[in-house]
């Protein structure tokens, strides 16, 4: 666009005369001699046309830098771009930790509260047991009460029934001849025991041949071991082999009844234990 105005003429000569002069050698001659012969003299033509050409020269190497400031200024516009684009990315992840830290301290107070009624719920608990235990020790107190009162009935039932089949025995066999005793010595070397102790067999017939009995309110295998050293004892002390050996109990055990059937003892009990064995 051609310039209309004064002003505008003045600032495109100053913007394209210069570049127009270097690129057309033709044009500077000319204008040289024009000028020359109406203004100046040739050679204030020629510092003219110098001026000029450093004025053209500094525009050319300000348009330069303003192009490297321009380059320099979209590099840190993009840069900014992608830092405010990272800030944004930031600020969403902050957002989404905040809402995390919420989600988890809300998880935090359940987990609290599910803890306290969980407490709660222990200490009734505890309560509970120890009820329960201060119940089972008055139990466990009036069981030890009840199993010394039985243990005490069933020594006396034993001792009874032993004396009772004792005299039983005694008053059925002797009008024929049989000796019917209850075996009493000292074992002071601790053969039965494995100390010095008073050894006892409940039943000992004697004539021709010798019965040794045992009366029991319940006979294990223990038992059975016990009464094979007091009839071992008793051979020892009477110098003579017992004929038979017996067992006569309403209650044996599995193991006592098959250690007797091995060792010979013969066992007495009631029919019931028999089949059930």
């Amino acid at each position: 666009m051609m310039p209309t105005t004064l002003e505008e003429l003045r600032q495109w000569l100053v913007s394209e005369l210069p570049k127009w002069l270097k690129e057309h050698p033709e044009l500077r001659y000319t204008l040289e001699g024009v000028l020359a012969e109406t203004f100046v003299r040739r050679d204030e033509w020629q510092n003219l046309m110098k001026a000029l050409e450093k004025l053209a020269e500094g525009q050319q190497e300000l348009q330069r830098t303003l192009q490297e400031q321009t380059r320099i200024l979209q590099e840190h516009t993009q840069i900014l771009q992608e830092h405010a684009q990272s800030l944004r990315a930031l600020h969403e992840q902050q957002l989404e930790h905040a809402r995390i830290l919420r989600e988890h301290a809300s998880i935090l107070r359940e987990h609290a509260q599910a803890i306290r009624e969980m407490q709660n719920q222990l200490a009734g608990h505890s309560e509970a047991i120890r009820s329960l235990q201060e119940e089972q020790a008055k139990h466990s107190e009036l069981l030890r009460r009840l199993d010394s009162k039985i243990g005490a009935l069933g020594r006396r039932w034993g001792l009874l029934s032993e004396a009772a089949f004792r005299e039983g025995m005694y008053e059925l066999l002797t009008p024929y001849g049989f000796r019917v005793e209850r075996f009493w010595a000292r074992d002071e070397e601790g053969f039965v025991f494995g100390r010095p102790e008073q050894i006892e067999i409940d039943l000992l017939v004697r004539n021709e041949i010798t019965i040794a009995a045992e009366i029991r309110s319940s006979v294990s295998k223990a038992d059975v071991w016990v009464f094979l050293r007091k009839v071992e004892f008793l051979e020892r002390l009477l110098n003579r082999k017992i004929d038979r050996r017996a067992i006569i109990s309403p209650f044996v055990d599995d193991d006592a009844l098959e250690f007797a059937q091995q060792t010979g003892v013969e066992v007495f009990t009631a029919p019931e234990e028999l089949r059930n064995a």
